[in-house]
C-alpha cells in the first residue's frame, strides 16, 4: 500500500486527478457496487453538452421545415402541429440563452472575487 503523501504524478496509480482505490474491507462499500469513473469526465461533460445543443438545433429545424411545408402545401400539415413545433424551438432557445448567460455570469463572479 502507497502512502497518501506519497501519490505524486509519478507513482499514481490513475490518470489525472482520478485515482483507483481499492476496498480493503467488505464494509467500507456499504454493500454498493463499485463503479468504474470514466477516464475523462470533462469529454463525458462536452459529449452531453454538444448533445444537448443539436437537440435545440434539431427542434429548430423541424419548425422551420414545418412553417415552410405549411407555406408551400397547407393541407399537408396541420396549423396546431406547426405551432407546437415553433413553440417547443422557441422553448428551448430561450432555455439555452438563460443557461449561457448564467454561466457567463458565475464565471465572471468567480473570476471577479476579491
Amino acid at each position: 500500500m502507497i502512502p497518501l503523501n506519497a501519490l505524486t504524478a509519478d507513482n499514481a496509480i490513475g490518470k489525472g486527478d482520478i485515482i483507483q482505490l481499492n476496498v480493503s474491507r467488505p464494509g467500507h462499500n456499504k454493500g454498493l457496487a463499485i463503479v468504474d469513473v470514466p477516464e475523462s469526465t470533462e469529454l463525458n461533460f462536452s459529449e452531453l453538452l454538444n448533445r444537448a445543443l443539436e437537440k435545440v438545433n434539431d427542434q429548430q429545424i423541424e419548425s422551420e421545415k414545418l412553417t415552410q411545408q405549411m407555406i408551400t402545401d397547407p393541407s399537408s400539415v396541420e396549423m396546431h402541429t406547426v405551432t407546437i413545433a415553433a413553440e417547443k424551438a422557441r422553448m428551448a432557445i430561450t432555455f439555452t440563452k438563460t443557461v449561457a448567460d448564467l454561466a457567463i455570469k458565475t464565471y465572471r463572479d468567480l473570476v471577479n472575487l476579491r
